[in-house]
């Protein structure tokens, strides 16, 4: 499904005995000791850093912590916040968990806002006792921290986290961010009435939609946060329709009706389907352009979006999911890196 980030990508982490390892790119730093457990690897599981995981033990794994980094490309905390509750409350390891604390909003630490989530199950199976995870912002940047626990109580696991966080070394200055708060389901999930087909042609939206989406990656990355933009997030609350199947599941700002994200796992990939602003730009420019509908399709990963056919209606999960699984790109576009060149498949165009 992912097709912008190849297995190829993911290598170990270069780690020093006893050494804390820095994030190059966010200045976070997380000690060889973790909580009271061994470091035992490190991952990237994309090329610089943008998606990187540390694991730390304890004995035969009967306790473990995993912290990891991602790049902020799309979403919001509450987003990635439920899609790595579903991998707890979807694994067999925990036999259906129950929630015993949260989700709660909780203030990261260096921050001044609850700009962060918190859960904590407790399994009704297996061998755990405990299970969690926290999710908060970084900047440009997401952080995740998963524990599992045979020993510990749900309530002891949630101190234990806690106490984790306050070991790592966060950046002096964190820019602000809106308060958190768990996603809900959303008033009415969207009807797809009739079947979304491939809209015309138009080699010219394609390109202006790809050169948009690279100005507009690269501009987050270096913006700073303002009051107003920091305001105009917190306005926004995410809602999620019903389950299409796995680790994937679609969401919507303020129960919008013509765009939707659909998350893929839990690590900050998603495909953004809505107007295609490639089109929305050229019908500006030119008051004669036919106004015809045209929704684009983007796979967002951590260095690149991949625009896939556009659409000539809003398209169903189902059918973007079709598409992106037959690989039917257009464009690829980098957003991390100093590359500015655009791939185009010139046979979509």
């Amino acid at each position: 499904m992912v097709a912008g980030t190849p297995a190829a990508a993911q290598q170990p982490l270069p780690l020093k005995a006893g050494k804390a390892w820095k994030h190059k790119h966010s200045g976070i730093g997380v000690p060889a000791t973790l909580g009271g457990a061994p470091r035992d690897r490190g991952m990237a599981y994309a090329a610089d850093d943008l998606d990187v995981g540390l694991s730390y033990t304890v004995g035969d794994a009967a306790e473990s912590l995993t912290f990891y980094i991602f790049r902020n490309t799309n979403g919001a905390v509450p987003v990635w916040f439920a899609q790595a509750q579903w991998g707890i409350e979807n694994r067999n390891t925990f036999g259906r968990p129950a929630i015993a604390v949260g989700p709660q909003a909780f203030v990261p630490p260096g921050q001044s806002s609850a700009s962060g989530l918190k859960v904590v199950y407790e399994p009704k199976s297996g061998p755990y006792r405990s299970s969690g995870v926290m999710m908060l912002p970084v900047g440009g940047w997401y952080v995740k921290l998963r524990a599992s626990s045979q020993t510990r109580s749900p309530a002891e696991l949630a101190q234990w986290m806690d106490a984790a966080l306050a070991e790592v070394q966060w950046p002096r200055k964190i820019p602000a961010a809106p308060e958190a708060a768990p996603v809900t389901d959303c008033p009415a999930p969207l009807a797809f009435p009739v079947a979304a087909k491939d809209a015309p042609k138009n080699g010219g939206a394609d390109l202006m939609s790809g050169l948009l989406g690279m100005a507009t990656a690269q501009s987050k990355a270096k913006a700073k946060p303002t009051p107003e933009s920091t305001k105009a997030l917190a306005a926004v609350h995410w809602c999620r329709d019903p389950d299409i199947g796995g680790n994937a599941a679609l969401y919507r700002q303020n129960a919008d009706t013509e765009n939707y994200l659909l998350a893929m796992g839990d690590n900050g990939n998603g495909i953004w389907v809505g107007p295609d602003p490639g089109a929305k730009v050229i019908a500006m420019a030119d008051k004669e352009a036919p106004a015809t509908p045209r929704y684009s399709i983007t796979l967002i990963t951590a260095a690149q979006n991949v625009g896939f056919v556009a659409q000539d209606r809003l398209p169903s999960p189902q059918r973007v999911i079709e598409i992106v699984k037959a690989n039917r790109r257009v464009t690829t576009v980098p957003t991390w890196g100093n590359s500015k060149s655009i791939s185009v498949n010139s046979d979509a165009l």
